[in-house]
Formats: structure tokens, sequence, C-alpha cells
């Protein structure tokens, strides 16, 4: 009995050290009834949710603050009204009242703003989370704009990760992810990058300025007109953790 006693003591013990995650998020969502001006005031369709991180202070702290910088120069376009250190509230506000503004210029025989996002966690270890954010933008013009991006953290300092720190060797990676493109794009390794249509600068493949993970894969995605016309919409390419497995720091 005591024999088994021990061995439930001990099981007890090694789930006790899985992993557990120092932070948490909480889903924040703004819509037009959550700012007074719109109570005078037709606003733009707005529904902005993201995540704020919780737990750790110091770590919660970076993270948020990352969050809404990025966030907040979605949503204004870089502004220059919107202070640095503005809340996404502010960021919101902003949006407004360009809308206000925008109405006041053309009245009323023009299209509505509309402001859409939403951020999940598409992954999360001891030692990374990354963050989805997906969105809209719609200010005027002929059709509107949507994009996905990816935020990496460090989970232990809260630190936002750049392509360097997450992978080993990046050239490697580069190189690799180059091969598989011209694979899937049926591009032969003797033609330029660009021969099927593409837009990349120089003739010379590059990594996007997205690069993301969930449980099985790595994500790479170029958004509309970072290497291709509006309609060809998102470029995404995706390898299994497994393939690729071997350019990653982050485990």
């Amino acid at each position: 009995m005591r024999k088994i006693l021990a061995f439930i003591s001990v099981l007890f013990l090694i789930l006790g050290c899985k992993f557990e995650k120092p932070l948490a998020f909480t889903k924040i969502q703004l819509t037009a009834d959550s700012f007074e001006i719109c109570s005078s005031f037709h606003c733009p369709e707005l529904n902005v949710r993201y995540l704020l991180a919780t737990g750790n202070a110091e770590i919660s702290k970076k993270i948020n603050t990352e969050i809404e910088e990025h966030l907040n120069e979605i949503l204004t376009s870089n502004n220059e009204d919107v202070q640095k250190g503005a809340t996404i509230k502010d960021a919101v506000v902003s949006f407004i009242k360009d809308y206000k503004q925008f109405k006041t210029d053309f009245g009323n025989s023009f299209s509505e703003y509309n402001a859409e996002t939403t951020m999940r966690i598409s992954y999360f270890s001891e030692n990374l989370v990354c963050i989805q954010l997906d969105y809209y933008l719609y200010k005027g013009g002929a059709h509107g704009y949507s994009g996905t991006n990816y935020l990496n953290f460090d989970v232990k300092t809260g630190e936002r990760l750049s392509e360097n720190t997450l992978f080993k060797d990046l050239g490697a990676f580069l190189k690799y992810s180059e091969n598989k493109f011209r694979e899937v794009y049926k591009i032969s390794k003797d033609s330029s990058i660009n021969t099927t249509g593409f837009w990349f600068e120089k003739d010379t493949f590059y990594l996007p300025e997205n690069i993301g993970f969930t449980e099985n894969d790595v994500v790479l995605i170029y958004n509309q007109y970072e290497i291709a016309s509006y309609a060809e919409g998102q470029i995404q390419l995706n390898f299994s953790k497994e393939e690729v497995l071997q350019y990653i720091e982050f485990h």
C-alpha cells in the first residue's frame, strides 16, 4: 500500500512539473457602444477585439505595450495626432474623428468606414507565445485592406522575438523557404523569382514580414501588396514543424 501511495505521490509531482503558463490572456472588445462620442454621432462600424496579457506584471506589461503599439499603428495608419504611448482606445477615437472629418468634407455620398480586428493565441509553449492578429480596414476608396500579422514573444521575458532570434540559421531557413516557394508556385531554380508575376524587390526572394507558429506548423504570410497585387490576396506558405525543426531556435 505504501508503495502505491509513493507511486501516486511521484506521479502527482511529475504532473505538477508540467508546463504552467506564467501568463494568461483576456479578450477585450471595443464597439461603437464603448465610446461616448458615438452617442451623439453616427460612428463607423467598429469591432476591435484584442488580447490583454495578465499574470507576471513585468512580462505582461512588455507584451501589452507591443500589442498596443502594433494595433494602434494599424488603426491610425501612423497618424501623427496619436501620441506615442496612446492607448488602443485613443487610437479608435482617432479613427472615429478621422471618419467624422471625412463625413464633414464629403457628406453621405461615400461609403462608411469600417475597422475590424481579431486576436488569438495560435501557439503557446513554455518558451514562446505566438499571437495572430487578423484585421480589415476600410477608409473610403475602391476597397478596404485586410491582413494577418504575427507577434512572437519570449514567454519568460516578454520580449518580442525577431526572425534572427526565432531561427538558429536564418540564411539556411531563407534558402529552404525559397526552394519550397519555387516548388509550390512552379518556378524553376534557373528562372527569375518574379517569372510568374510576383513583385519581389530586386528580383530576389525574401521572407515575409509575418512568420507565425501553430501547434503543428510554421506559417509564412505575405499580405496584400507585399509581393503581389491586391487581387492575388494573401500568399501563404506552411511548413510542418518536423520539416523545419532543424532551423528553429524556440522549440
